[in-house]
């Protein structure tokens, strides 16, 4: 038995009150506010805004929150200085980052835009004031760096995006990264162009859960979806269940209308006190926006997905 409605688009339900942010609402002028990080800090949701100023560089700025909802802005942006890498090359154009909190420590990684191409950087906070940044940026191309919240088999993993579709890598250290190996997900529809890592991947008993986003291409435009899937809790490059339907396309006006018309992107999910699963995401690149489920819901919507495929393979003539 599903606990979502048949007759719905997926197991993700709007916030009636999206935009839950907006360039209207922040303490400073500027051009848009998306894709935010999101973790748990000191007891209140915590959202690492992506803020791009009237001048279009791009600044990250804490917002915080007792019940996830309504935030509040911190009106000057992190301290977060120059890589070794950036040092020689250039200032990279950093963004959409993600968190990690491991051990006791929160990692943020993000992508890094330099002469060379994208890259990812990461960093660590306590306070999420203050940055340290790692001294060296990966190789180009490669961006969407999610780092699992445990180590498996004693290693470091993260989910990245070389090119044009998730990848799974380790590490003994957070600086060597190997053994990478591309997810084995089915072919997408509304994913032809290109599959990236969302959220920071939630452990189940039925596997790890991964909110992503996939892009197709249509008459007018790029389209940005969001899909689910689980993934093996040894292996992460094995996927044990992945619908090929989509859980959120951009249809709402403020997903709709904005600089990158028709995007819904998620860099952050944090589950609240009551089971609440709360999926944070930017919509048209321009303003934040909140869509609720649960984990349960979520993975309760993947094995029925499998449960279907399996019983379509079995009555096939």
């Amino acid at each position: 038995m599903t606990n979502y409605e048949p007759g719905n688009r997926g197991p993700l339900d709007r916030h009636p009150r999206n935009p839950i942010l907006t360039p209207e609402q922040m303490p400073f002028r500027c051009y848009s506010v998306f894709n935010a990080g999101a973790t748990v800090f000191r007891d209140k949701v915590l959202l690492l805004l992506r803020v791009e100023r009237c001048d279009r560089k791009t600044y990250f700025h804490v917002a915080t929150s007792a019940d996830g909802v309504a935030f509040e802005v911190c009106p000057e942006p992190i301290r977060y200085p120059l890589s070794r890498a950036e040092a020689r090359f250039g200032p990279a154009h950093r963004f959409d980052m993600r968190i990690t909190r491991l051990d006791g420590v929160y990692y943020a990684y993000h992508a890094a835009w330099m002469r060379h191409g994208c890259c990812i950087g990461m960093a660590t906070t306590e306070d999420f004031v203050d940055f340290t940044p790692l001294p060296h940026l990966s190789e180009p191309s490669n961006r969407n760096a999610v780092l699992f919240p445990e180590k498996i088999g004693g290693l470091y993993v993260r989910l990245d995006r070389p090119d044009k579709a998730i990848w799974c890598s380790w590490s003994p250290d957070l600086e060597f990264w190997g053994r990478s190996m591309p997810l084995d997900m089915p072919p997408l529809a509304w994913g032809g162009l290109k599959v990236g890592a969302g959220a920071i991947p939630i452990r189940t008993e039925h596997g790890w859960l991964e909110i992503y986003h996939a892009v197709c291409n249509t008459c007018s435009s790029n389209n940005y979806h969001l899909g689910v899937m689980l993934l093996d809790l040894e292996d992460p490059s094995k996927v044990l269940a992945a619908p090929t339907e989509f859980i959120l396309a951009a249809e709402r006006d403020y997903e709709c209308m904005g600089q990158t018309p028709n995007v819904v992107f998620t860099s952050g999910a944090v589950e609240m006190p009551d089971g609440t699963l709360n999926v944070y995401y930017g919509g048209a690149d321009t303003r934040m926006c909140l869509a609720t489920t649960t984990v349960e819901r979520l993975v309760r919507y993947c094995l029925d997905a499998k449960a279907r495929l399996s019983q379509d393979e079995r009555t096939k003539p």
